[in-house]
């Protein structure tokens, strides 16, 4: 490693920290002061000398012991480490800078002593106890200091203690020693070494002087400890050896020579810390700080002033921090759950939403929409916050993903709002340098759809055909058409360019033709297989390829029309081919349906060999042979012929580099339903058409990461994208779209990346005392509610979320929803998205998902049988039941106080697990497969009916059949359950499979069965077999439903009690959704969810959407509903029929929304399949308090 350049006072590095001043330069490494411009606060950077870090695995070990000072949190008695950051390829530890020095200065310069001996012996005695509070703090956390001394004690100026460097004698050890790792039975937190002679423990000494298994514990920091304390009373280090700091006190208290005269009981407490046995010391740091506390007051009169601290505990601004630097140190997953726990305390804490959504953008895990969407929702939060400060964030956004008008007008706001900020200063700097974007639109194909495209490698020729044969050269840089080869004939099926554009090639009906597009004439065509079903144009133009259905590739020379070259090898349709510039390599590919045998090939043109092939990596095996190829595996090659880019189903993204045979890059991905790859040249871009043309994205394929959403900068009403084209230097994207329509647009090209966030940390005593204050008003929150004072205790809630850094905290939105009982609910405060789930591949479609009625347990079924059981606040699956028997998940429901789950099967039966055993049991029936089934709300009856029109009422959980009857002449259907137990309702067929051999169709009735009887009370003719039945809560009426219709009818008497007719989208199979209460009930209409009272059918409110919805949920109070159109949530105010929230991110159409009992979690489901899990946040209204 190149030595890195040592940083001078003056210089600004990375145009954010301001050096100071070199503090320190030592045999570990250097300490600079610099000064953060964003935060204009003065921070510590401590960077290791370069042979701490010479090879890798020395870095690695550095980095992981520093981290641990960073895990260390807050406490008052600690210099705080923000973060640990690589700058000029060297590992730098970003602390605390404490202004007043070290103890060793003020041992040395004698300000310890000033005022004299009483003061000092009072200041001695203060450090002593606050060392030790800040050491039992870090030993509370697992970590052992090991190198403990004045130098290493940093003072405020106002006498606070802190101890400093927490991890880095580990780490300077172990890379002194080589050891690589300690003794199977030594914590991982404790090495052999890493001390100075002077302070250090006999035990230190001893592996030092090569001791093997010497166990290091929190007692040799007891020791060293000691040794500080005791040269602060000498005024010099007592001893050359720490091991000899015992008889160095001795000789102390003998002869005397103390600058502060010991006290005896302290020379007491100094032995016992010198035991030679490391069991014989202090038991630990809260022992000694106790016993000098008391001995503080003995000594001098009075009692020390200082409060026992308390550890700070870290709030989103440090778990952010924190995460960054677990991050550049390649540990991902663990830098992961700090965000998650970040956004878990505060869901719209900026720094967490920015970084966070950064990270998962790049690494493919979510869309960059979804990342601006977050963070516009994170400032709105927070109202605004620091000037500036989030058009800075989502400015730069928007730069790295080339949405470059947007960016602009961001910037400028950032930069006008803060001068000084470099950060927003570079990426100012970055658009203005920006070349102009091409947006451009032609509508000259005669409204006939666009069905092949082409484009000349720098992007400033297009050439288009549509189904009616109409062929047209563009200029897309001046808005106009330039040529128009052929006004009809057949439909063009693949067109190609040379890189200037001069030579042009289509596709019709299987044959090749070649134009000469500077004078818009025909050229010969060469002699050729016809059936040609891609088509390619060497660089300079000489040369000219075509792949055909089978496989094969003839390449001719343009000049004199001969086939120079026919390439054999792909055993499936080439759907992508590309010749180099100079016509002496092609690269081709093939894949798409099961015929297809998804390879790339890279092939001597003159030698006709193929020279290199990128296949798939096995994904099982087929009599015994590994399966390198799935129908979902997507490729294309670049325009030059030097790259090809594949996803592979179940498997990573990869770059091939054809010219070296290699893989280049691999990285995760989130390709689904991609019909038509374009990858450029010049840059790592892609392009992709998927959902039937629907979805145009442009990707890094180097990270997985979604740059740009195109078919959202399309014009209005283009519809789905027929065919696709991209320059080879990666800046213009062409797309063919349907009514005679040609899209022209600029594509990201990379470079510019927006910086990370770190947040400016909080002083400990700050931080603590803030803590202390919150738990203090939550626990006067719980006194008043203990008391029924509801109002009150919601007042003092509001005051805890006043205060900063705790106005989202998880205890609120928990005391919250515990007092909204007594209250009504009155304001939505948040609506934040905790996780989302691709369940692509893992449900079954549509999804088969039940939520438990307290919303903290979910059951999925999975394609392949199994069922998951998720915790849906901490978004873990908590256990899968196996496959078992029947097959897959139809129905889902939860019984028995929600521990046991009915799963209806595919195959016709029921499996019932246990959530609290784990056990299974499977229904069958004699008579048939079993079609319907329902629980009774109380969850411990269950009514099933099969195939053969037989019902079975059981009991739960021992599944005991209570009562058989024949209930229909065909398949049951649909059944319900009354709350009150005395009724039954069920849809069957009135003939066996009637629907299907002959029978009289649409032939299903409804029964109204009083149980334990044998015959229906009433029976209604039924026109589907899809109808849903419902029983009021009170068991007063039966509700007959599809999507679009409500129908109530009297229990008792069978009468038709009221109706409505709307108009219902038919995605889900939700007909009515009743409130908790039974007051009141939802349904879809045209464009609307209607809100109307059961026991009039009377429409209370129509809540307007846009779209009619597909998926609905109504609170259990009714106070507010929720409706999913297309891929929009939206959170609604029955009482007012306001929108409170709008809720995006879901790629596709909405299925399923469910609700939490207490309306504070929201599960959407969608079909692409995707599960998304939101917290709603509310307050509440209070009667006021008797006596206020």
């Amino acid at each position: 490693m190149a030595p890195a350049r040592n940083w001078t006072p003056g210089e600004v590095v990375l145009g954010l920290y301001e050096v100071l001043d070199v503090v320190h330069s030592g045999g570990m490494g250097v300490v600079h002061r610099v000064r953060h411009r964003g935060w204009r606060v003065d921070m510590a950077v401590k960077t290791p000398r370069a042979k701490y870090v010479r090879n890798p695995e020395d870095r690695r070990r550095f980095e992981a012991e520093a981290e641990t000072w960073v895990g260390l949190g807050l406490h008052p008695h600690t210099v705080g480490c923000a973060y640990v950051r690589t700058i000029d390829g060297l590992p730098r530890v970003f602390a605390e800078w404490v202004d007043g020095g070290s103890l060793a200065q003020a041992v040395d310069g004698g300000e310890l002593y000033g005022g004299g001996p009483e003061a000092a012996l009072a200041r001695i005695l203060d450090i002593a106890v606050q060392t030790a509070w800040g050491l039992a703090h870090a030993h509370e956390a697992g970590l052992v200091h090991q190198d403990v001394k004045p130098a290493n004690v940093m003072l405020e100026p106002d006498g606070t203690a802190k101890v400093t460097d927490f991890g880095l004698a580990k780490a300077r050890a172990t890379s002194e020693t080589g050891e690589t790792a300690p003794p199977p039975d030594v914590p991982a937190s404790v090495s052999f070494g890493g001390m100075t002679r002077g302070y250090c423990s006999p035990e230190q000494a001893a592996a030092a002087a090569g001791t093997r298994r010497v166990r290091l514990t929190a007692a040799t920091d007891v020791w060293s400890w000691a040794v500080t304390v005791l040269e602060m009373f000498a005024g010099r280090p007592p001893t050359r050896q720490g091991q000899a700091a015992g008889e160095a006190l001795e000789v102390i208290l003998r002869e005397g020579g103390a600058r502060v005269p010991i006290p005896p009981a302290v020379a007491t407490l100094l032995r016992q810390c010198f035991a030679a046995d490391p069991a014989a010391r202090p038991a630990g740091f809260g022992e000694v700080a106790a016993t000098l506390t008391e001995l503080y007051r003995e000594i001098l009169g009075v009692p020390n002033e200082r409060p026992v601290p308390r550890a700070a505990r870290l709030l989103s601004d440090g778990l952010s921090n924190h995460a960054l630097s677990l991050l550049d140190l390649g540990r991902t997953e663990e830098a992961e759950e700090l965000w998650r726990r970040a956004l878990g305390t505060d869901p719209y804490h900026l720094p967490s939403v920015y970084n966070f959504g950064l990270h998962r953008w790049r690494t493919a895990q979510e869309t960059g929409e979804e990342l601006v969407t977050n963070i516009e929702a994170a400032i709105a939060a927070s109202g605004g916050g620091r000037a500036g400060y989030g058009a800075l964030l989502l400015g730069a956004v928007q730069l790295e993903r080339h949405e470059d008008e947007r960016a602009g007008e961001l910037l400028r706001e950032a930069v006008a709002a803060d001068p000084d900020s470099a950060d927003a200063a570079e990426a100012l700097a970055e658009w203005e340098h920006r070349p102009p974007r091409i947006h451009a639109d032609f509508d000259g194909h005669k409204d006939k759809d666009v069905s092949a495209v082409a484009v000349s490698a720098d992007g400033g020729l297009v050439l288009s055909g549509d189904r009616a044969g109409r062929l047209l050269l563009w200029e897309p840089g001046r808005s106009r058409r330039r040529r128009t080869l052929t006004r009809s004939g057949e439909r063009v099926a693949a067109l190609a360019m040379d890189g200037a554009g001069a030579l042009g090639a289509a596709v019709r009906e299987g044959a090749v033709e070649l134009w000469d597009l500077r004078r818009g004439r025909r050229l010969p065509s060469p002699l050729q297989q016809l059936g040609a079903v891609a088509v390619a144009v060497s660089g300079d133009g000489r040369y000219v390829a075509a792949g055909y259905p089978r496989g094969m590739i003839q390449v001719w020379e343009v000049a004199g029309m001969l086939i120079v070259a026919a390439l054999r090898g792909h055993t499936g349709p080439v759907t992508s081919l590309a010749l180099s510039r100079d016509g002496r390599t092609a690269l081709s590919a093939s894949f798409g349906s099961s015929n297809h045998d998804a390879t790339v090939r890279a092939w001597d043109v003159a030698g006709e060999e193929c020279v290199g092939m990128l296949v798939g990596p096995a994904r099982g095996t087929l009599h015994g042979r590994p399966v390198h190829a799935s129908p979902m595996d997507v490729g294309a090659v670049s325009p030059d012929a030097r790259r090809a880019v594949v996803a592979w189903s179940q498997g990573p993204l990869v770059v091939w580099d054809a010219q070296a045979g290699a893989v280049v890059s691999e990285a995760p991905h989130s390709w689904r339903h991609v019909e038509s790859v374009a990858p450029a040249t010049a840059a790592p871009t892609v392009v992709t058409v998927s959902d039937g043309g629907g979805e145009v994205r442009v990707w890094d394929a180097s990270t997985g990461s979604c740059l740009r959403a195109l078919d959202r900068d399309l014009p209005p009403g283009a519809g789905w994208t027929n065919a696709l084209a991209v320059s080879a230097d990666g800046r213009v994207a062409v797309l063919g779209l349907p009514h005679g329509r040609v899209a022209v647009r600029s594509l990201p090209t990379g470079g510019y990346r927006a910086p990370w966030c770190y947040a400016r940390p909080r002083p400990a005593p700050e931080l603590a005392r803030a803590d202390e204050a919150f738990r203090e008003l939550m626990d006067r929150v719980d006194e008043l509610a203990a008391r029924e004072r509801f109002a009150a205790a919601a007042a003092a809630l509001r005051s805890a979320q006043r205060m900063p850094g705790f106005d989202r905290h998880p205890a609120l939105r928990a005391a919250w929803a515990r007092l909204g009982e007594h209250g009504r609910r009155s304001t939505l405060l948040s609506a934040s998205l905790l996780y989302s789930y691709d369940a692509d591949q893992v449900f079954t479609q549509p999804p088969t998902v039940a939520v438990r009625e307290d919303g903290a347990i979910a059951a999925a079924g999975r394609w392949t049988g199994e069922v998951d059981i998720w915790d849906l606040a901490a978004g873990e699956r908590l256990h899968t039941f196996d496959r078992g028997e029947g097959g897959n998940a139809r129905d889902i429901r939860f019984a028995v106080d929600g521990m046991l789950v009915l799963v209806l099967t595919s195959a016709g039966t029921i499996r019932q697990l246990s959530l609290e055993t784990g056990g299974k049991r499977l229904f069958t029936d004699e008579f048939g497969a079993i079609s319907a089934f329902a629980v009774n709300p109380a969850g411990d009856r269950i009514l099933i009916g099969d195939v053969t029109g037989t019902l079975r009422l059981r009991d739960l959980p021992a599944g005991d059949v209570l009562r058989a009857w024949p209930a229909h002449g065909g398949k049951v259907h649909a059944a319900a359950l009354s709350a009150d137990g005395r009724y039954a309702a069920t849809l069957g067929s009135t003939h066996p499979e009637a629907d299907r051999f002959g029978g009289p169709p649409n032939e299903n009735e409804i029964h109204l069965w009083r149980l334990g009887e044998d015959r229906p009370v009433w029976t209604l003719p039924s026109r589907a077999s899809d109808e849903r039945l419902d029983f009021s809560t009170d068991g007063r009426t039966l509700f007959v439903s599809r999507s679009w219709s409500v129908g109530a009818w009297d229990v008792g008497n069978g009468e038709l009690r009221y109706s409505f007719l709307g108009q219902g989208s038919g995605l889900s199979d939700i007909g009515v959704v009743l409130g908790a209460d039974g007051r009141l009930a939802a349904s879809t209409d045209r464009e609307s969810l209607l809100i109307w009272g059961t026991d009039t059918g009377e429409v209370v409110r129509t809540l307007s959407t846009p779209g009619t919805p597909s998926a609905f949920a109504l609170s259990a109070d009714g106070a507010f509903a929720v409706t999913g159109a297309d891929r929009t949530v939206r959170v609604w105010d029955v009482r007012s029929g306001l929108c409170l929230r709008t809720l995006e991110g879901h790629r596709s159409s909405l299925y399923q929304a469910a609700l939490s009992r207490d309306g504070t979690l929201l599960v959407t489901i969608d079909l692409s399949p995707a599960m998304w899990v939101w917290e709603l946040a509310w307050e509440f209204d209070f009667t006021p308090d008797a006596g206020d």
